[in-house]
């Protein structure tokens, strides 16, 4: 009885493992054979399914975040399966038309409180050169982007979505600018524990402003963003709140370079102050600013990201991916001890693509940190992953 369970859980384990990538398709839903049709509605995502084996225990399980990593360090081992990187993105665009009009909506299945439950991605309307609407910050780049399964990726890359209203425009074949005003309410602080009443406030929108030089394939970019921090402060239940601004600002730099058709190099650079809630581990942190309880001010915090990429196919249908990644957090003599001082991860694959829109694949992602405290902590995480993109 007991060698016939542990055959059902290593066919389920096997069964999982074989259905596991992300590529990107579309399916036509109208309008394509109509020439009536002033609108085409298609669909697009993929569906992913995930086994990972974790060798110390990290909080993050759909997505390798060091901060993440249980301090202090807990050697056990755990495992998890998951299908909620899957997505699934529907779009209307109108045809024949130079007005660039269409919608479209995506969700993933990282509900909250770790359920597998629908989650609102995307929703944005572009038109002309405008889009307005939830989708990646203008700040991020996510061309970088590597051939791998974890969710996260590389934990120095600046990804996030925001409610943004872009503008972009061509200043040449090869040359490209976007501005944005985005959503204040991403800005995220740490408030004192204090007899003074403090309260995040968002005023001034985000402005970011990206140069993109290159083709489809190669490319260099260099982008920069202001971010007005908001608060107000009152010392005494009586009086009124007084409103304070400060400023965080970030520049970034990040490209992609093929060699030739069998390989590429990708990377990306970004350092500022108050700017953390743009990179994807660090998003609801609180590391935009902490507060300087002697002068009764929030602070911005100094962050350095830095980010290699390299992409290797050994064939047509096989390949691999390694990275690196190291971010280093302010040192204010005042930091919380609690946060990360800095963290570092680095990850290699092997993935198999049988099929245009399959992939197949094992990962390994290791990641360590310190905080403010001198206290470190590191964590393994193998999976096994495959995806079947429509």
């Amino acid at each position: 009885m007991m060698n016939k369970t542990k055959g059902s859980l290593w066919a389920s384990f096997v069964i999982v493992c074989i259905c596991n990538n992300i590529t990107q398709a579309q399916i036509k839903l109208t309008g394509k054979d109509d020439p009536n049709s002033e609108w085409d509605l298609y669909m697009k995502g993929y569906v992913q399914m995930d086994a990972m084996l974790d060798f110390q225990e990290i909080q993050s399980k759909d997505g390798f975040a060091v901060p993440a990593i249980t301090l202090p360090q807990q050697n056990s081992m755990s495992s998890s399966f998951s299908i909620k990187q899957s997505q699934i993105g529907l779009g209307v665009k109108q045809k024949n038309s130079d007005e660039n009009l269409s919608v479209y909506l995506e969700i993933d299945f990282l509900g909250p409180n770790g359920t597998t439950a629908p989650r609102f991605r995307k929703g944005y309307i572009t038109w002309r050169k405008f889009m307005v609407g939830q989708n990646w910050s203008n700040f991020s780049d996510v061309d970088i982007f590597p051939n791998i399964f974890d969710f996260a990726g590389p934990n120095g890359t600046m990804f996030i979505r925001s409610m943004q209203v872009r503008y972009t425009t061509n200043l040449s074949k090869k040359e490209q600018l976007s501005l944005s005003l985005e959503d204040p309410n991403t800005v995220s602080v740490t408030l004192p524990n204090s007899p003074a009443d403090w309260k995040q406030k968002a005023i001034i929108p985000a402005f970011t402003t990206v140069y993109r030089y290159g083709n489809e394939r190669d490319y260099f970019k260099a982008g920069g963003i202001l971010a007005p921090i908001s608060y107000e402060i009152k010392n005494d239940v009586q009086d009124k709140y007084n409103t304070h601004t400060t400023l965080g600002f970030g520049g970034m730099v990040s490209g992609r370079l093929y060699s030739n058709t069998l390989n590429n190099f990708r990377f990306q650079s970004s350092y500022g102050k108050g700017y953390a809630t743009n990179n994807i581990v660090l998003n609801g942190g609180h590391y935009d600013a902490i507060p300087n309880v002697e002068k009764n001010t929030l602070e911005t915090v100094s962050l350095l990201n830095l980010v290699g990429i390299y992409e290797h196919w050994w064939s047509p249908k096989w390949s691999s991916v390694i990275f690196y990644s190291y971010s280093q957090v302010g040192n204010k003599n005042f930091m919380p001890e609690n946060m990360a001082k800095n963290f570092q991860n680095a990850g290699l694959n092997l993935v198999f693509q049988p099929y245009k829109k399959l992939r197949v694949g094992v990962e390994g992602n290791y990641g360590s940190f310190k905080n403010f405290a001198n206290k470190k902590a590191e964590a393994f995480r193998l999976q096994f992953s495959t995806s079947l993109a429509f």
